[in-house]
């Protein structure tokens, strides 16, 4: 028996959660009482929103994770008691997230 207490179920619950509404959302449109063009239009316009909102999700992502090399090599430097500008050596100008 799996070893259920709270810990660490966070990410596969939302995996479990954005998946499953996708999968019903396409089941709502594929069953839905439309014709044939009307339901091609739909899901041409979903998948536009769905494909934006992904890449701005990815642009997110990736400020994120730019932040977290950046704080981790200065730490890395600090740790090391180097005395480096990493703001000089940083190649990402982003001062705000895409978002």
């Amino acid at each position: 028996m799996a070893d259920n207490n709270g810990n660490g179920g966070g990410a596969g619950f939302w995996t479990g959660f954005v998946v499953g509404g996708m999968v019903g959302a396409i089941a709502g449109i594929l069953f839905a009482p439309k014709s044939g063009e009307e339901t091609r239009a739909l899901i041409g316009e979903k998948t536009g929103e769905w494909r934006d909102r992904a890449e701005e999700l990815a642009e997110s992502a990736q400020y994120r994770v730019r932040s977290a090399v950046d704080e981790g090599r200065s730490a890395a430097a600090a740790a090391r008691g180097d005395n480096l500008n990493l703001k000089d050596n940083d190649e990402y100008d982003d001062d705000e997230p895409p978002l």
